[in-house]
């Protein structure tokens, strides 16, 4: 309970002020601890940091979990996926800062390079779906890689701007997103 509240302070004070001027004396001050309490669960701010961002690259990767290998047409495996991981990234909108800003800049090796083999084989999830569009001669003829950071990138932005109660909820937003990229890919749609 405790270290799950460290840990989700952190992703706050990270996320808005950044890695770098959150110091672990500020973090146990936000939550009522006392810095050796603090140290007690995490001996280092970057074990934090670390532990973050792992826990947030497996709530991407359960959620997409198993989408690129079903039995579904591509479009609706785009619209699941592009579901998915909207929604898992609005259930907490900061996890972008940690997952894509802070820790590929402060993790030291090799926890980095770890760390950014795990998000690279999330992208690929989704490559994998824009491979199978291309192979079935589905897609006109594309970049996956590209593609797929760049549907990414789009569904990432959302955590810069979404408001809940807004006038889309996370799955119409994903709805359109897919739909605009699947309107750009596919050969005649």
């Amino acid at each position: 309970m405790q270290r799950e509240r460290i840990l989700q302070e952190a992703l706050k004070l990270f996320a808005q002020y950044g890695y770098e001027r959150v110091s672990l004396r500020r973090l146990a001050s936000a939550i009522g601890l006392t810095p050796p309490t603090l140290y007690h669960y995490f001996p280092t701010k970057e074990a934090l940091l670390e532990t973050l961002a792992h826990q947030i690259a497996e709530r991407f990767e359960k959620s997409t979990e198993g989408i690129a290998e079903s039995d579904w047409t591509v479009p609706h495996k785009m619209e699941r996926f592009c579901e998915a991981h909207l929604t898992t990234l609005l259930q907490a909108p900061e996890q972008a800062a940690i997952f894509l800003r802070e820790a590929p800049q402060f993790l030291s090796e090799p926890q980095r390079s770890t760390f950014i083999e795990r998000q690279k084989r999330y992208e690929a999830r989704l490559e994998k779906i824009l491979r199978e569009g291309l192979e079935t001669n589905l897609f006109r003829s594309i970049e996956p890689r590209f593609m797929a950071v760049s549907l990414l990138a789009a569904l990432n932005a959302t955590a810069t701007w979404y408001e809940v109660g807004g006038p889309l909820t996370p799955k119409e937003i994903a709805h359109v997103l897919s739909d605009t990229f699947l309107r750009g890919l596919i050969r005649s749609f």
